[in-house]
């Protein structure tokens, strides 16, 4: 219901610059810049000051955000309510983000949809600040237990084993497989601290080995676009090869493996549980449906 418009300026406000706007709402930057100078002619009043470290509000602006964040929680509540109303039983929302794609949830609604056209899909994003919007049904994602996994049920396709990304400027970046000796003058960043098994082995054996291993905190997000990854080694589930930009992803010579599938809600509704049970059958019973999607 609100204006794109609002939504765009709220995103500039949280992340600070118009390239970090674009890249949580998956529009350009240009996109982004059109619709803020489209704002700000139609209020009559300059709402950002640009510098060259981001943005920072006028006071306009600051007015702006205040009434904004309050008709953004309003939109959200109608919103919730509309959906209970009458289409419920039959839309399943998917919220997504940078890193929690539909690698696969896509190609599988193709296939359930051709014989439930009853059913209808709605995309979601999950913001900067990975708050999932409340009404979600589903996500894609590897199973890290990150803590906003609590809560959710989790039904694994695969396994995706975990590499290295660097830049493109890096002096591995040429390499067809990272190795420890590769490592051993590097500083290896880590999105996670190790909560789960399969990131907990990995971290203790470069460890062990002797290798330089920083834990970032804080948004997770930030470490992918941020300078400070652009000279260091970043630890990666090899699936994000398509999400890093101006990076190379490299597997490693050892084998670390981290579950990939649906997190669902623990009492989903008869739409979602339709084809959940979709899911579970075309993986389990084998590709029933002439094509199983798969990660490459």
């Amino acid at each position: 219901m609100l204006r794109p418009h609002l939504k765009t300026f709220l995103a500039v406000c949280e992340t600070g610059s118009f390239n970090k706007a674009a890249a949580a709402l998956f529009i350009t930057p240009s996109a982004v810049l059109q619709q803020i100078q489209t704002l700000e002619s139609e209020l009559n009043a300059p709402l950002f000051i640009r510098h060259r470290k981001g943005v920072s509000l006028t006071p306009e602006g600051e007015y702006l955000l205040q009434k904004g964040k309050t008709l953004f929680l309003i939109n959200e509540e109608i919103h919730r309510e509309i959906r209970t109303v009458g289409s419920r039983d039959r839309t399943i929302c998917i919220a997504t983000s940078i890193m929690e794609k539909c690698r696969l949830l896509y190609d599988l609604w193709v296939l359930f949809s051709a014989s439930n056209p009853g059913c209808e899909i709605r995309m979601l994003s999950i913001d900067a600040g990975h708050r999932i919007p409340e009404q979600t049904d589903l996500i894609e994602s590897v199973n890290s237990d990150n803590e906003w996994e609590k809560g959710w049920n989790f039904y694994e396709i695969c396994k995706v084993p975990f590499g290295f990304a660097v830049a493109n400027t890096h002096k591995l970046a040429s390499k067809k497989i990272l190795t420890l000796d590769d490592l051993w003058d590097q500083t290896v960043l880590s999105l996670n601290h190790g909560s789960c098994d399969a990131i907990a082995g990995i971290l203790a054996f470069l460890r062990d080995a002797d290798i330089s291993v920083s834990v970032h905190h804080g948004p997770v997000v930030n470490p992918l676009w941020e300078t400070g990854f652009r000279s260091d080694v970043l630890m990666v589930p090899l699936c994000w090869k398509d999400i890093l930009i101006n990076a190379v992803t490299i597997p490693f010579e050892k084998e670390f493996l981290l579950p990939y599938g649906i997190f669902y809600r623990p009492e989903p509704h008869s739409a979602v549980r339709s084809f959940l049970e979709f899911i579970f059958s075309t993986y389990e019973e084998g590709n029933v449906n002439g094509i199983v999607p798969v990660l490459e």
